[in-house]
Formats: C-alpha cells, structure tokens, sequence
C-alpha cells in the first residue's frame, strides 16, 4: 500500500517536497548546493537523492547540464514505486579560476506528468592553488643498476607564500631530494628513480605535504619501465583481426640499454596460434609475429618470453591480445 505523505514526512526528515505525492512522483532531499572554495585541478563530485513515491515507475528521461564542464547519471534510471535513486553530478573547475562565485545546474526531465522537470544548482568558486608541474612524472625505461631524474616545481597559486613541509614516496624504489626555489619563489623537488635489480613496470606516486590549507596534500603519479641490461618494447601487442599465415602489423624489438652484446636463444609463447622469426636489427633483434597456417579462429591472449644468451639475465615478456580471422 502506498505510504502516506505524514509518514513519508517523519521518515525523511528534512525532505523538500517537490511535488505533491498525490499528483506527482518526486521527493528530493536537496535541490541546491554550495560547495564553496575549491582548486581548480579539482573535479568535484556530488550526489542529489531522490525518491519516487507514486505507484508508478518513474522514467528518467533526459538530465541537460548548462555547462560542457558537467556532467550527470542518475542510478538507476528508472526509478521503481517507493524507491530511492540519486542523480550524480560532475563538475570540472578548469578554466573558471578567477571568475568568483558561479552557479551552474543540471535540469532532470522525468516521465511525472505533474512536474517533470527539476533543476538542481550548485555554487561553487575557482581558485588557482598550489599545482606541481609537471603533473605526473612518467620516466620511461631504465635499465638496470642506473637511475633518472627529473625536477618538479611545486607551484604556490594565490595561497602564496607556500612551503612544502614534507615529501612521502609510494615506493622505496623512489627518492625525493630538496632542490631550491625558484626566481618567483617555488619550491623545487629532485625527483630520482632507481632500477637496482630490473624487470618490471614501476606504477607509484609521491606525495607532497603542504602548508596550504584547503590542499595540504598534492599527489603525483610516477611510472617507469624497468629493464635489465636487456629490454623487449612493447610490454603489450594488440592486434586486429589477421589471417592464418599472416604476419602482424606490430613487431617486438630486444634491445640492450646498455650496449652489451646477446643473442636471442629462445621465443615462446603458450598461444598456440602464434608463431615467431626472429632477424638482427639496429642494437638487437626484431622479432615478427605470425599467425600460424591452419590457426583456429577466435580471440587469443596470454604472453610472450623471450630469453637471451646473457647470464643473469630474467626473461623479458609481453602481453598479448588480438583475433585470428576464418578463412571462409
């Protein structure tokens, strides 16, 4: 039996009726926010419930944001009688630092036929705070027993002067160093990764503490490819759908960072519609990958190691994934 609106009331509390539930469907618990102060590297996230209280499924028709820079979903978007749901909104403050205070909304049209349209708004004010530049560190490959580094500016936006109070890496692979102030005032950090025993895909962060009060934190991601004195590129092959006998477009090449001498001793693979030729090429070997005669259709995935004559050496694998093609 359909609830009343007094124990609708009691039960949610502070609920604003948008419509009444005798001649609509929609409760919402809030219409407007106001999300105040926020960076603008920030994306901000919110959700506005809201409760069909008809005997009737109510459809979520179309949700228009007045914006490009927002976006929304409603889950689930078909909203079963006496049941909750929440419409979620994403905002990307880029580009509206210094505008002072805005306030954009999402309109939702809905199958009620007494009021199908709601608008919820939000308020909100930009400001440019401390940033790191660049924004993530990607290191690319570094072989084994050497390291890199790179310098990040730790920007201090409108919340000048700004100090950095700390610094945490997300692995112990990773080292952070002090490296000054820049001529404006910025602080400077020397960041160094180091590939002590190779082999493998370094993925981290670092973490950077701050006296700012509405960022005391600002996370950078870090990533390397860690090789030894050996490396194979890519890490992944993908491939489109391909003929029995027919080679595909992507090759994998072995190569040594370091300039040591090696052959290939051996190419496998535990996808049995694969096979391998390998040829010298610039620095090492170029290996082509072919998809044997009389190979099954379908999908394939797994991988491919590759080892070489070098002692001490780990084998060196790649993901793969494609389609081999029927004949017919």
């Amino acid at each position: 039996m359909l609830k009343t609106f007094a124990t609708l009331a009691f039960a949610l509390c502070s609920l604003a009726i948008l419509t009444s539930p005798s001649a609509g469907t929609i409760l919402a618990e809030q219409t407007d926010l106001d999300l105040g102060l926020v960076y603008r590297d920030e994306p901000q996230e919110m959700a506005f419930p809201i409760r069909n209280v008809s005997r009737d499924s109510l459809h979520i028709l179309t949700l228009e944001p007045s914006c490009d820079c927002t976006t929304a979903r409603v889950e689930p978007g078909v909203v079963p009688p006496d049941a909750a749901a929440e419409v979620c909104i994403f905002f990307d403050p880029m580009g509206y630092e210094g505008r002072g205070k805005v306030t954009e909304s999402v309109k939702m049209i809905t199958s009620d036929p007494k009021t199908p349209e709601v608008l919820f708004t939000f308020a909100i004010e930009v400001l440019v705070g401390p940033e790191p530049e660049p924004r993530s560190l990607a290191f690319g490959v570094i072989a084994k027993g050497s390291a890199d580094t790179v310098e990040v500016t730790v920007r201090p936006g409108k919340s000048a002067p700004l100090r950095v109070t700390g610094v945490r890496a997300g692995d112990s692979r990773i080292s952070v160093t002090r490296a000054g102030r820049t001529a404006e005032g910025a602080e400077q950090l020397s960041v160094s990764v180091g590939n002590a025993s190779g082999g493998g895909q370094l993925a981290s962060f670092i973490t950077i503490e701050t006296s700012d009060t509405l960022k005391p934190e600002i996370r950078v991601p870090v990533t390397a490819s860690l090789v030894g004195n050996i490396a194979l590129e890519p890490d992944v092959v993908a491939f489109g759908p391909t003929l029995p006998g027919k080679a595909i477009a992507q090759t994998l090449r072995v190569y040594s960072p370091v300039g040591l001498a090696f052959k290939v001793a051996s190419v496998t693979s535990a996808i049995a519609q694969l096979e391998f030729e390998v040829a010298p090429a610039e620095r090492g070997y170029s290996i082509v990958i072919k998809v044997k005669d009389g190979a099954a259709a379908g999908r394939v995935t797994g991988e491919i190691a590759v080892t070489t004559d070098r002692p001490g050496e780990p084998p060196l694998t790649a993901k793969v994934t494609g389609h081999v093609r029927s004949v017919k």
